[in-house]
Order: structure tokens, then sequence, then C-alpha cells
């Protein structure tokens, strides 16, 4: 306490504080008093003024109505009887009848005099005089101090009274604790687990928080020396474990001062670098100077080490006495300005085994020849082999087996490779034991033919290859049959780099298959133009996708026995901004190999929903179809995707038909039936299109869920009556009644191909003869055209 009493003791400081603060609030406080007063003074002193004039005004009516100067003066006696007023002066006219002064006085306070007009008693309005009565300011003053005296006493014993509350407060509730606790944190020792105790009442103030804050600080401090003891104990176990490390670590660990010399290291780099002799021959011993294959790259790392002050890495190779070689990996850290410490591990299994693994990099592990990264290799070492030592050049064969995969999927994936393996023995025995296979991927191989340049000879040896290749293959007893399509490049005339002699032996390859395969084709230029337009036009057609470049036109099918136009076909063309009005078959296979057809054909089938829209609206009851391809079946053209169309543009399943392949219903059976469960499930028609060109068989028209068969134009264009075709027609459409399918007939070009058609019960044609494609613009008038035509007596 007598601390907190002190001149810097806390409690005298916010005594006086305390006090200044009340002195300074009691000031303004005081100041506003007498203001207030004051003002309130004056404004009473008015308001009785004027409750007194009130009083006489009736009498001041008549006393200057009548001028009567002893009644004013009366009147002027009674109002001066008030300490409050000290002048009267009362006017008739411009005549005064009465100035009566109770007193004089230095200081008159004319500026509050208060005036009243005197009216007529007898006309309202008539002002006949006036009255003036000036205050008396020492009788307002003497209100005044009365005011001030007793408020201001009254502050001052409120304000002294809380002053002292505070002060006893600030004491009791806050000085005493802190002092306490001041006085026990002095004696407080925290390592033997002394802590501060909490003053009564401040659990939950701030006092009791910081005495937790000062007790979890001295919790901290005592954690914080045992850490710190345990650390100490713990470096000292660490330099004895660093020294058995040191002495018995596998690695070589050294140290290596500014001019290479070896000052320290351990018995396991003693047994690296093959050191022995007397210590002072060890330690006259420099890094560099040892048995490296490459000394300079040691001395370069030692000095790299120094320059960047960080760690550097080398692998080299050491020489050791037995003739045996080692490979290292050498570490080396800056320690200090003037010393390394350098690691060295022994790598040389893993040098080994990155060999191991390079050379299995570059070789297929199901047949042992090289991969595409070993041909690509070999190719390499080839060119740069003719440009060391100018030759004949070499040659390149692709070997592509025709129909493998078809192949694999009824016999098994194991016996396909083994099958793979045994084309690999045969080429083998077809080329110079210098000349190099290998199999680029699942059913692709390649032969390098070295030193072979002319055609002839390169023609004998692909006839070898197609021959042994052709020979049966035995699986599980049976005879298996391949054949192959090879595209032939040579070095330099068709490519002078790897990728292009690859890239144009494959497009060789390419025209082989083109042509039915089993064949083989050299390299022409112009395929790999032609390959730069398909790049050039795929680029154009994934700018067209984006500018919507692709217009649908609208080929009627007509109803036969209606004589009508029951619908259309929708076929897609390209209006290219330079090339005008691209047909189909130019750019379709382009899109099917680039993958645009899945945006193609989400794009076709929401622009034929808008236009059965447009035709709904129109009260034309179309129905359209819209093709289908392949590539599309099951991912491109979802289910969901067609009745999301369907549903957003409000258009009927039955209104659309899907035009599909026999193609697409062999390449994946599964597939292809749920897909065509999921579309018919929707309501959508299925047609089967250009049928009669593929296997055309009546077992797939039974197994798939098809509503419609369409006769490719070929048999159409060809049919007479009583020719191949007309009974191959005849057969179709009889071969789809017994399966309840319709048939629309495609190609018509002629009168009399439509009446065949309607005398054997065909149901639908459509073709030039009666309309060509036209615009959604156009369509309307053709399709009333065709009707008033085909109309019965026309």
């Amino acid at each position: 306490m007598k601390a907190a009493l002190s001149r810097d003791g806390i409690l005298l400081r916010s005594i006086l504080v305390t006090l200044l603060a009340f002195a300074l609030v009691g000031f303004a406080t005081l100041a506003y008093t007498v203001q207030a007063a004051r003002n309130a003074a004056q404004e009473q002193s008015q308001v009785r003024l004027e409750q007194l004039l009130d009083t006489v005004q009736s009498t001041l009516r008549v006393a200057c109505f009548v001028k009567d100067q002893e009644l004013a003066r009366e009147v002027a006696s009674g109002l001066l009887s008030n300490t409050e007023v000290l002048r009267v002066t009362i006017h008739e006219g411009d005549n005064q009848l009465i100035d009566l002064q109770r007193r004089q006085t230095s200081r008159p306070d004319a500026a509050n005099a208060l005036e009243r007009s005197i009216h007529s008693p007898f006309i309202e309005g008539d002002v006949i005089g006036r009255i003036r009565l000036v205050p008396d300011p020492e009788a307002i003053a003497g209100q005044v101090r009365a005011e001030i005296i007793e408020r201001s006493l009254q502050l001052t014993w409120q304000l002294t009274l809380i002053a002292g509350a505070m002060v006893i407060t600030l004491l009791f509730f806050v000085i005493h604790p802190i002092s306490a606790i001041s006085s026990e944190l002095h004696r407080m020792d925290p390592t033997a687990g002394d802590r501060l105790q909490i003053p009564a009442g401040h659990a939950n103030t701030e006092i009791g928080r910081l005495v937790h804050d000062v007790n979890a600080l001295a919790s901290r401090l005592v954690l914080a020396l045992d850490e710190e003891h345990t650390l100490r104990l713990q470096r000292e176990i660490d330099e004895r474990k660093y020294h058995a490390i040191f002495d018995n670590a596998e690695s070589g660990i050294f140290i290596v001062d500014r001019d290479g010399r070896l000052t320290s290291w351990n018995p396991a780099l003693a047994r690296l670098f093959g050191i022995s002799g007397s210590e002072e021959e060890q330690l006259a011993r420099r890094l560099d100077a040892l048995h490296w294959e490459k000394p300079e790259l040691i001395a370069e790392l030692v000095g790299q080490a120094f320059t960047s002050h960080q760690p550097s890495t080398r692998e080299a190779c050491l020489a050791r006495a037995d003739g045996s070689r080692c490979w290292l990996d050498i570490v080396l850290s800056p320690v200090g300005d003037e010393l390394l410490q350098g690691i060295a591990h022994d790598i040389s299994e893993l040098k080994a085994a990155e060999a191991s693994a390079r050379r299995q990099a570059l070789i297929d592990p199901l047949t042992g020849l090289a991969n595409r990264a070993g041909l690509e290799q070999h190719l390499g070492n080839a060119i740069r082999q003719q440009h060391r030592q100018p030759g004949a050049g070499f040659a390149l064969i692709y070997i592509d087996l025709d129909r493998f995969r078809q192949i694999t999927e009824g016999i098994g994936v194991n016996a396909g490779d083994e099958i793979l393996r045994a084309v690999a023995g045969r080429l083998g025995t077809t080329v110079k034991h210098n000349d190099m296979l290998a199999r680029l991927s699942a059913d692709i191989f390649a032969v390098i033919l070295l030193a072979l340049h002319d055609g002839e000879t390169i023609e004998r040896v692909t006839e070898r290859i197609m021959a042994a290749l052709s020979q049966p293959y035995l699986v599980d007893g049976s005879p298996v049959q391949l054949s192959a399509s090879l595209g032939i490049t040579r070095f330099p005339d068709d490519g002078s780099d790897a990728p292009s002699l690859l890239r144009n032996a494959e497009l060789a390859c390419d025209k082989a298959k083109a042509s039915g395969g089993n064949c083989s084709a050299f390299f022409d230029p112009a395929l790999a133009e032609a390959a730069e337009q398909r790049r050039h036009m795929e680029n154009d057609l994934r700018q067209a996708l984006r500018e919507r470049q692709f217009e649908l036109f609208f080929q009627p099918i007509v109803d036969i026995a209606a004589g009508r136009v029951a619908g259309a076909e929708a076929l897609i063309r390209w209006r290219h901004p330079e090339r005008g009005l691209v047909p189909p078959d130019r750019f379709i296979p382009v899109v099917e190999q680039s993958g645009l057809i899945d945006g193609l054909g989400l794009w076709v089938l929401d622009d034929a929903c808008r236009q059965l829209a447009a035709w709904q609206r129109a009260g034309h009851p179309h129905y359209l179809s819209i093709n289908v391809s392949g590539r599309q079946i099951p991912h491109g053209l979802p289910p969901a995707a067609v009745a999301e169309a369907l549903a957003r543009h409000g258009i009927p399943a039955s209104r659309l038909a899907l035009e599909i392949t026999e193609g697409i219903l062999l390449a994946n059976i599964g597939e292809a039936q749920a897909w065509l469960q999921a579309v018919q499930a929707l309501g959508v028609r299925v047609y089967l299109d250009d049928f009669g060109t593929g296997y055309s068989s009546l077992s797939y028209l039974n197994r798939f869920p098809l509503d419609t068969l369409k006769i490719d134009r070929s048999f159409v264009q060809d049919m007479a009556s009583g020719n191949n075709a007309h009974s191959l027609v005849i057969a179709i459409v009889a071969m789809a009644r017994s399966v309840g399918l319709q048939v629309v007939a495609e190609g018509v070009e002629t009168a009399s191909q439509l009446e065949i058609l309607s005398a054997i019960g065909c149901q639908y044609a459509q073709g030039y003869y009666l309309s060509r494609p036209v615009t959604a613009g156009d369509f309307v008038e053709v399709s009333n055209e065709i009707d008033r035509r085909l109309a019965p007596g026309a």
C-alpha cells in the first residue's frame, strides 16, 4: 500500500487524475450553470413583467383615453412596487403622461426594456398610447447569484461524493489486488510450481485474466527451460550418434579444404576411395588426384561449391586398384569459407539399373523387338551414319495387320499375343541380320532395310513379308488367316528425319489399306499434300463449327400410296465463306476422323428439332430424319441429349427419325442394342440406311429394334422390270414386310421407277425425280408442288 501511495504509485496517480478530471468537469458545468441561470432569470423576468402589464391593461386604457395623469401615476407606482421594475414610462399619443423610476442605477437594463401599445377601450385596434417598463438589473443579478450559489453547492457535493466513491473503488477493486499480485509475483518461483492466486471476486475480471496470463507465461517459461534442457541433452546424444554414424556409415563422409585436399574422412570413404598408407600420406591426398575417369570434373565441382556457396553435386566414375569401376554420387556443401563437407554414395547398382531400364524402354516386352522409341533411335542412328558416310540410303517399311482387332475379339487376347509373337518371328526370317525390326503398337510393325534403296529389291522384300505373314497361324489347332498392308518410305527421298519418314510411311500404309489391304504402297508426295489439305480442312471445320457455317437442306420423302410428302431427310451442307457450298462427302470423313462429329451431330439434332418446331407451328405434319455416324454411338449422341432437344423445342418424339448404317450394328453389338433400345423407348424412330450394300442379314433385322429400311440408291437406279435389281428390290420389300418394317427407296430419278416401287408395295420414296435437297425456306413450296404432281388424276 505504501508503494501505491508513493510518488510513482498507481493509487496517487489515479487520485490526482480523478480529482483533476472532476475539477475540469466541475468548472465546465459551473460555467454552463451560470449562463443557464442568467438566461433563465431574464426569461422569467420578461414573463413576470408581461403578466404585470396584463393586470393593468384596462386601467391604462382609461388613463390614456381621458389623459388622466394621476391615474397614470397610480398605475406606475403600483408597477414600481415590484422589485424587478426599475422604471415606468406612460405616453398618451405623443404626450408623456408619467415617467417614474424607483431608484437611480449606474447600469439600467434598457436593452431588455418591455414596451406595449395601449388600445382604446371603445374602438378595438385604435392605439391611443404606449407603456415602457425597464427591468431592474440588480434585482435580476441577485436572483442569478442565488441560483448559481445553490447549483454550485449542489454540484460540488455531488462531484465530491462521486470522486470519493471512485477513489475507494479504485483502491479496493484495482489498486489493492494489483499490489497484492505484484508482491506475490516478486516471491514466486515458477520452476518450483509457484503460481499467482486470483484475488477474491476477480475470477472473471481483467485482473483475473491477467493472473491467468501471468501463470500461463510462467508455465511456458518452465516448459521452454525444460525443452532447452532436453535439447541440450539431445545435442550431446546427437553428437555421440553423429560420431557413431560418421564412423559406421555406409556412405563416405569427408572434409575438403580450398586446395582440394582431404582433411578428414570416415572409414567408408577410405573403402570407397581405396585410401591407405601413413597418416602423413593420407593428409597429403587431393580429392581430384584419385583415380577418376575424368579428374577435371572433380576439380570443377570443388570450385563450383566454393564459388556458389551452395551444395553442388556430380556423378563420377572411379577406377579402383583391382580394375573395377565404381560410380559415385558426390555432394559438396560449404562449411564456412575454407572447408567443404562431402558425401559420397555408391550408385553403381543404380547406374546399372538405369542402363537396363533404358534398354527396356526401347524394347517391346511382348515380342522382344524394338518399340517405337527404339525404332526412332535406330532411325536417328541410320540417318547420322548416312550423313557421315553417304551411301545408297535405306528404306522403312510400315506394316499394319489387316482386321487384327476383329480377329482378337473372336480368339481372345492371349491367342492374339501368340500370333503377334509369331508375326515377329516370321518378319525376322524375311530380312537380313543387320536390318532392324520393331513393333510400334498393338498390330503395327516396322522394318528398317539398311543399305537398300532400289525399288525392285524393296518390292521383293515386301512380297516375302506379305507371303510369310499370310501363312495360316494355328490357334488351339484351328488355322487363322492374316494379311497386312505395307507402306514404304526411302531415305533421303521421302524424308530427312525420323518423324518425317515414319509419318510418310504411315500415309503410304493408309493408301494400301484404302486399296483393300493385303498390298503395299510406296510413299507419294501427293499423300503428304492430301494429309496437309485434311489438316487445313480440319482447322477450317473447327472454325466453321464455332461460326455456325453449316446449314441443313431437306430432301422430301413421299408416301407413294397417298401421293403426298410425308417427311424429309435432313442433309448437312457446309457454306464455306470462300469455297461456297461444300457437299458432305467432302468433309464428313474429316469430321469423323478429327473427333468433331460429336459437336456437329448435336448441332444437327438441335437444328432439325428447331425446324420441326417451325413446321409444327405452321401446321405442317412432316417428320424429319437425320443421319447418325457410328462414331456418335453411344456417347457422342446419348439418348438423354435426344430427349432434351425434343423437350426443349416441344416436338413429339414420333416426328423425329435417326438414320444409321449396318456398320454401326456390327461394330459393337452390345452397345448398339442398348443405344437403339433407349432411343426407341423415347418414341424416336430408327431407320437402317443404305440397306443392301453390307451384310443385309435377316438375322440382325430380327435382333435389333428398327422401324424402317432404306433401300440403297444403287439398286433403285439400276431397277427395270424383270432385271436382277428389280428382283432384289422386291426381295428387300418382302423381307422388310416379313419382320414388320417399312421401306424407303432412295435414288428415285424417273417416273417408271416410282411406278415399279408402287407396284411392289414399297411405302416411301425419295430422289431427284421428286426433288433435290432444298433449303428450309423452299421446302414448303416444293412439298406443295410434289403433292399437286402426285395427286390422283394429276
